[in-house]
């Protein structure tokens, strides 16, 4: 079983990505799992030994953050779970995988996460990269696909843990300019509250954003005091953030994922832009495809094109976003560099 990550830093066209990937047949389309999964915290990282059901309560119990969009007037497009419809409800606890994963493989989300709960918490205690080796292959079975690509906003936060726990898999990095990044960032309610959530963090010294617990209320400054216990998402929306903050955390990013990504094996790297995607939708997906171990289909190809949207946007001129973008800038042209001369390895039939 293939195993391919496509990270970037989020906002960067990677659910256009994810919608092509969803529609090709070959293909298992894990949609935003281990960004669902890092909103739990540490807990789904690692390679401790888990049992069934532990690794179950990983994948099916609740994660605050998203509950607390999910139950917001702000929409987030990535949530897919039907929650006027569905069994769940934000206001007790929308299970991690429903959020985003499950709706992009069905239209009956319950129905999957009965069956897997069933099955999953009935598997034997392995280690934890292992149970995720085993869902992807029992998810892989069920849709009959033969490869596995999944996909996540703000992957690159998390790069060096996919790295350390799946050593064989390969790799995508998904960029675009920092300033566009930045400024979609900046009307997004999920990555305004990631970035409120990293400030507290570096405040409180911790190691991840997910670490907030309410033992930190009286320590944060009222702007981010909420975010230890839930999430107020209508202060996240109020709160003044300056657009260089998002352009900084981009280039932080960035500029850790390219580091990472230069030490992988050339055969397991690969870079695509979202501007490529834009000027050459056919042959990029082609690219992606065949990289990734799935047949680039002319069918496919023409359908996976068709779903590009052309969004222009008014272009970013303050100079103190565009200077935080720098590092992040700088590291892409690294990238550029380090990959020029990688054979491109689309069949010419697609081309």
């Amino acid at each position: 079983m293939g195993i391919t990550f496509v990270v970037g830093s989020g906002r960067c066209g990677s659910t256009m990505l994810s919608r092509a990937l969803q529609a090709h047949p070959d293909v298992l389309s894990m949609n935003e799992f281990f960004t669902s999964v890092a909103c739990r915290g540490t807990v789904g990282f690692g390679d401790r030994t888990v049992g069934g059901r532990e690794f179950w309560a990983v994948l099916g119990g609740p994660v605050r953050p998203l509950d607390a969009i999910a139950a917001s007037t702000h929409p987030m497009p990535e949530l897919l779970y039907p929650y006027a419809s569905g069994r769940f409800r934000p206001e007790t606890g929308v299970p991690t995988v429903s959020h985003m994963t499950l709706p992009a493989l069905t239209g009956a989300p319950d129905a999957l996460h009965d069956e897997l709960a069933g099955a999953v918490s009935a598997w034997p205690a392995r280690n934890l990269p292992d149970q995720y080796r085993a869902l992807f292959e029992h998810l892989r079975q069920r849709q009959n696909a033969s490869v596995v690509v999944e996909r996540s906003g703000a992957s690159l936060a998390f790069l060096p843990a996919l790295r350390a726990m799946f050593p064989e898999a390969r790799f995508v990095h998904l960029s675009r300019s920092g300033p566009a990044v930045a400024l979609s960032m900046s009307r997004h309610i999920g990555f305004r509250t990631l970035l409120l959530r990293t400030q507290a963090m570096t405040l409180l010294g911790l190691t991840s954003p997910f670490e907030l617990g309410p033992e930190h209320v009286r320590l944060l400054p009222g702007h981010l005091a909420h975010l230890a216990e839930d999430v107020d998402c209508d202060l996240v929306m109020r709160s003044p953030i300056p657009l260089a903050a998002f352009g900084a955390f981009w280039s932080h990013l960035v500029v850790q994922g390219v580091d990472e990504m230069a030490s992988l094996p050339a055969d397991r790297r690969m870079a695509l832009s979202y501007e490529e995607i834009l000027d050459d939708p056919e042959h990029h997906f082609a690219r992606l495809a065949v990289f990734a171990g799935a047949d680039p289909h002319p069918g496919w190809l023409r359908e996976a094109a068709a779903s590009v949207i052309r969004t222009d946007r008014t272009p970013v001129t303050d100079p103190d976003t565009l200077d935080a973008c720098t590092p992040g800038t700088r590291a892409l042209d690294r990238q550029t560099a380090l990959f020029t001369g990688v054979p491109d390895t689309v069949p010419a039939n697609t081309r």
